[in-house]
């Protein structure tokens, strides 16, 4: 099966892959044969650490292999993955989910609520891509990664979510520029208790990063500023710079589109 790569996290010594199958729209998150199900970083025949986000990934799944109460989890067999391509961004977009997994519930969820759902033979959904125009991410002075969620649509504006992203980690870790408006994989983690005898929870994750252009948000803004409807938006896209969306802008496309509609003329 063919999986555009939206997550490729760390888990304990591994890692924690996870994307959407194109054929069918169904999320997946291969596991191995180790009790956590972490993918070895070890493994010749799967080289994970080298596998990036949109990704095109060919993958030996075991469709009979399911464990765990994740209704995305899914064994393979020992054999070669291998990278394909790319995906584009637009490819994405009709993914986007436009509020959280258990929006009854922000930072976290109960994880009795979720084996409830598993007893009322509900499917448990533990992975969505949103889409944020202000994420703020930092690295704690404790060392840890964190992101804020600030869109009021998804309820998470007091919530400090840890990102497990290390393509993304990375960046923070070296202090580079990130936007504030990305497509966010978001994941739920392992059931987790505080103290013995405590509730588990199991905590909403940052799984894949993957930034946008700043100017996509500007440029929807302009053309509501400059009275252009969607229609001539994108006939301007597609005759200007051969493009269908906004999203497919290169950064210099964006700024020349960006003057266009305040008036300017690009250089």
């Amino acid at each position: 099966m063919i999986l555009i790569c939206l997550a490729n996290s760390y888990k304990h010594q591994g890692r924690c892959l996870a994307g959407i199958d194109p054929q069918s729209g169904r999320w997946v998150r291969p596991f191995s044969p180790s009790p956590d199900g972490t993918i070895p970083l070890d493994d010749p025949l799967i080289k994970v650490d080298h596998i990036e986000l949109l990704d095109l990934v060919d993958i030996p799944l075991n469709s009979q292999n399911i464990r765990g109460y994740e209704e995305e989890n899914q064994g393979y067999y020992p054999a070669s993955w291998q990278v394909l391509g790319k995906a584009k961004i637009t490819a994405l977009l009709k993914y986007r989910d436009h509020q959280l997994l258990y929006p009854q519930f922000d930072c976290f969820i109960p994880f009795a609520d979720l084996k409830a759902q598993k007893l009322r033979n509900d499917k448990i959904k533990t992975l969505q891509l949103i889409e944020v125009k202000s994420f703020y991410a930092y690295r704690t002075p404790w060392g840890k990664y964190r992101g804020k969620i600030k869109d009021n649509r998804y309820g998470l504006e007091k919530c400090e979510l840890s990102i497990t992203d290390p393509f993304f980690r990375e960046k923070l870790a070296q202090n580079q520029p990130v936007s504030r408006h990305c497509l966010l994989c978001m994941s739920l983690g392992q059931p987790w208790q505080a103290e013995p005898g405590m509730e588990s929870r199991c905590y909403r994750l940052i799984a894949g990063v993957i930034e946008l252009l700043p100017e996509i948000e500007q440029i929807q803004t302009a053309l509501e500023r400059a009275g252009w409807d969607q229609d001539q938006g994108r006939r301007y896209l597609q005759e200007q710079f051969n493009k269908s969306s906004r999203y497919e802008l290169t950064a210099l496309e964006a700024q020349a589109f960006l003057k266009i509609l305040g008036g300017e003329t690009p250089l």
